[in-house]
C-alpha cells in the first residue's frame, strides 16, 4: 500500500513542482534506489520484465529508480528529463491475468523511454492495452492488483487509472494525491473507448449520465480494507490547506506523518491508516522506501531515505551528474539490499519498543535535514552536489550509530505492546535474513 503526491508551481513557495511518495510493501522486502544510464539497445528488441518479455525501442533515458529488489520494475522513479512517477495498487472488479506487465514494469519503461508526462500516459496506456496488466506483485504474499499513476514533469501532471485494459485519466490542475483507492467518479479528461459501454453491460451503471468510474469499477471490500480513501482524504487536506506555501519540509513532513495516531508516538502500531506505515496489524504493510523530487528551472533533486520509515530515517539529496559513486547501480543490487537490511535492523529494535525516548536522535536528524535543504539550494556546480552527497552520506552513518548507541543503553523492555504485535515482529525478524 501506498500514498503518492503532486504539487504544481502554482502550489509550492518557491514555484517548483514538488512530487513525493511513500512505497508501502512487505516489512522485509528491501526496498533499493539503483541508477541506471542510458542504454542502446538493437532496434525492435525485446526485453523481459518481470514476467513477460515486449518491444522497445532503441534509446533509453537515465533513470533513478526505487524498487523492491526483485522486481524488473519500480514503485517510484524519476528520468533525465525530469519525468517523475509513482504507481498504486488498486482493487477493481475487473479480471486479473495471471502473467503480464505489472504496473511497476509500466512505470519503468514510460521513465526510460519518455521524456514528459503527457508522453508517458500515451505511452503506458499503449502498453497496457497491447499486454495488459497482470501477476504476483507480493513479495511472499499472492497479491495481485491493477494500477493507477500519478505522473508529472517540469510543467504540468496527470492522474492515470485503470481496471484491467480499462482506463481513465485526468490532468491535475494544482494538487492531487493517490492511494489504494480510485480517485476519479465523472470528472476526467479522456477514458478508454470501452470503459463506460463495459460498466453499463455489466450492470453497474444504467447510462452514460449515470457512470461513475470509481463507484462503477471500485472493488468496495478490498478498498475498505486498503484504507486507500482514509489517507487519500488526508493527503489532499494537507496538499489544500497549504497551498501555495507547500515547500521540502513540508512534503517530508506530511510523509512522515501518522495522521495523529497517538500510538505511533512510540513507534508502535500497525495502523492501514497512516501516511508513514508501520507493521504489526492483521492487515499490514510497512513503509519501505520514500522519494521526494523537486524540479525546477530545468534543475533535478531527488531526495530519498533508501530506507524504511521516514519518520526515523534522514532524507538524502542525489542529482544526476557524473559522478556515480554515490549510487548503487542495477548490477549491484545485492550490496543496495544488505545496506537497508543493515538499517532495518535498527529500526526493528525501535518499533520493538527498545527505546522509549528519540527526542535526541530525531532532533539531530532534523538538523542535518535543515543543513542538506540550504546546501542543495545554494549548490551551484557538480562539484558541490558531490560534496553535498558525500556529506549526507557521513551523516546518515553518524546518525546511525547515535540510534545504536541510544537502543544500547536503554532499558531493553517492551512497552505495552501487544501479544500480536510481538508475534508479527519475531516473526519478521527471524525471516529477514532467511
Amino acid at each position: 500500500m501506498c500514498d503518492t503526491l503532486v504539487a504544481l508551481s502554482n502550489a509550492t513557495k518557491d514555484n517548483s513542482v514538488i512530487f513525493g511518495k511513500n512505497s508501502d510493501r512487505e516489512p522485509n522486502e528491501p526496498q533499493i534506489m539503483i541508477r541506471i544510464p542510458p542504454k542502446k539497445r538493437d532496434e525492435n528488441k525485446r526485453i523481459k520484465c518481470t514476467y513477460i518479455k515486449v518491444d522497445v525501442e532503441e534509446n533509453t533515458n537515465e533513470v533513478i529508480l526505487i524498487k523492491p529488489h526483485w522486481i524488473w520494475g519500480a514503485e517510484m522513479g524519476i528520468n533525465s528529463k525530469g519525468l517523475v512517477i509513482g504507481n498504486e495498487a488498486v482493487f477493481t472488479k475487473e479480471k486479473l491475468e495471471p502473467k503480464a506487465l505489472l504496473g511497476m514494469d509500466m512505470l519503468r519503461l514510460a521513465l526510460e523511454y519518455c521524456d514528459t508526462a503527457d508522453k508517458a500516459v500515451k505511452y503506458i496506456i499503449f502498453m497496457l492495452e497491447k499486454y495488459g496488466q497482470g501477476g504476483k506483485a507480493g513479495y511472499t504474499q499472492n497479491l495481485c492488483y491493477h494500477n493507477s499513476f500519478l505522473i508529472a514533469d517540469f510543467k504540468s501532471a496527470y492522474v492515470l487509472e485503470t481496471a484491467g485494459k480499462h482506463w481513465i485519466v485526468k490532468q491535475i490542475d494544482d494538487v492531487y494525491s493517490i492511494s489504494n483507492s480510485l480517485t476519479l467518479y465523472k470528472d476526467f479528461d479522456e477514458c478508454s473507448s470501452s470503459l463506460i459501454d463495459n460498466a453499463i453491460n455489466k450492470g453497474w451503471c444504467k447510462s452514460k449520465e449515470d457512470f461513475s468510474f470509481k463507484a462503477c469499477y471500485e472493488d468496495k471490500l478490498y478498498s475498505f480494507a486498503s484504507k486507500g480513501d482514509y489517507r487519500q482524504k488526508y493527503t489532499m487536506d494537507c496538499l489544500r490547506n497549504n497551498t501555495g506555501n507547500i515547500d521540502l519540509s513540508y512534503m517530508m513532513n506530511i510523509l512522515r506523518s501518522h495522521c495523529g495516531d497517538k500510538k505511533v508516538g512510540n513507534y508502535k502500531s500497525g495502523s492501514m491508516k497512516t501516511i508513514c506505515m508501520h507493521g504489526g496489524g492483521i492487515i499490514s504493510s510497512q513503509t519501505t522506501g520514500s522519494m521526494i523530487t523537486h524540479l525546477k528551472d530545468g534543475n533535478i533533486t531527488i531526495w530519498c531515505t533508501n530506507t524504511s520509515l521516514p519518520c526515523l530515517s534522514l532524507y538524502k539529496p542525489y542529482w544526476f551528474i557524473e559522478n556515480i559513486e554515490m549510487f548503487y547501480s542495477e548490477e549491484q543490487q545485492s550490496e543496495a539490499v544488505e545496506y537497508w537490511k543493515q538499517v532495518e535492523m535498527l529500526h526493528r529494535k525501535v518499533l520493538r519498543g527498545e527505546i522509549s525516548d528519540l527526542s535526541l536522535y530525531t532532533a539531530k536528524r532534523d538538523d542535518i535535514e535543515k543543513q542538506l535543504l540550504k546546501m542543495a539550494e545554494k549548490a551551484k556546480s557538480d562539484e558541490d552536489k558531490v560534496e553535498i552527497m558525500r556529506f549526507a552520506k557521513q551523516s546518515e552513518q553518524e546518525l546511525h550509530k547515535i540510534l545504536s548507541d541510544i537502543i544500547s543503553k536503554s532499558e531493553k523492555k517492551r512497552l505495552n505492546l501487544n501479544l500480536y504485535y510481538n508475534w508479527y515482529w519475531k516473526k519478521q525478524n527471524n525471516g529477514l535474513y532467511n
